[in-house]
């Protein structure tokens, strides 16, 4: 174990044993993990970087952690999971993203983290969590997604439902989790809705789905114009460039 918690430190410190099992650098104003780290130590299998000024996790920052089973990134200030954030971190059993300002997770952020057990998301500032990113975790047994500004909207009815079938995996339960109605101000716990309660969300379309059909409709019209002024004037070079009957019913009296 190297504990080097709570000294200030603006960095990762560097050198420590390579066969360290357990890193504990807590509370200090680290920014960045870099990218090799793990190729130099990938013997780690606890990581604690509790209360630290991470902004981000640049992709490729977990090559290397195969054998990591705890990491902890509570109380930082990631705002975005971008896809396979976590991907070379198979083994993962429990991970904390709490306290920070996640304000958008990927659909694909937890991508190869089969073995993961428990997640925590609890106070960040998510409106709303693809159930894609969830469905990607076979063993999740506890997750926190408590104190988020959640928005009960059609986009959140999906989350909603993957909530209510997997209630028993919330240790707060729906009571802690809360959400805002739209066009309201109110914030209501999710133990108060129901599936009726996103029951015009089913026939509803999306904005992305509205673009589509209007500019297929568009694109439709155009098409027919376009259809119409060639079909024009093939005719229109038909008749000036075909014979003229009546001048040949003239000429053929006239040869006679």
């Amino acid at each position: 174990t190297v504990d080097c918690s709570d000294r200030g430190l603006p960095s990762v410190p560097d050198p420590f044993p390579l066969d360290v099992r357990k890193l504990l650098v807590a509370g200090n104003r680290i920014q960045q993990i870099p990218e090799d780290f793990f190729i130099f130590y990938g013997d780690l299998v606890y990581l604690d970087f509790r209360n630290n000024s991470l902004r981000s996790l640049e992709e490729g920052t977990f090559s290397g952690s195969a054998k990591l089973v705890f990491l902890d990134l509570s109380y930082n200030n990631l705002t975005q999971l971008g896809a396979g954030a976590f991907r070379s971190a198979g083994r993962l059993v429990k991970l904390s993203l709490a306290n920070n300002n996640l304000a958008g997770v990927h659909e694909a952020a937890f991508e190869t983290l089969e073995s993961l057990q428990v997640l925590e998301l609890n106070d960040n500032n998510l409106r709303s969590l693809s159930v894609a990113a969830l469905a990607a975790l076979p063993a999740l047994r506890s997750l926190r997604l408590d104190g988020n500004p959640w928005l009960c909207d059609c986009d959140f009815a999906h989350l909603f439902s993957w909530i209510q079938e997997n209630a028993s995996k919330l240790p707060k339960g729906l009571d802690e989790i809360q959400c805002s109605l739209p066009m309201e101000s109110r914030r209501i716990s999710l133990r108060e809705l129901s599936e009726a309660s996103f029951s015009e969300c089913r026939f509803s379309l999306s904005l992305t789905d509205l673009f589509i059909i209007i500019f297929s409709g568009v694109a439709v019209s155009i098409a027919a114009i376009i259809s119409s002024f060639f079909l024009a004037t093939v005719v229109q070079c038909f008749q000036r460039c075909a014979p003229n009957k009546d001048a040949e019913d003239e000429d053929e009296d006239e040869d006679e």
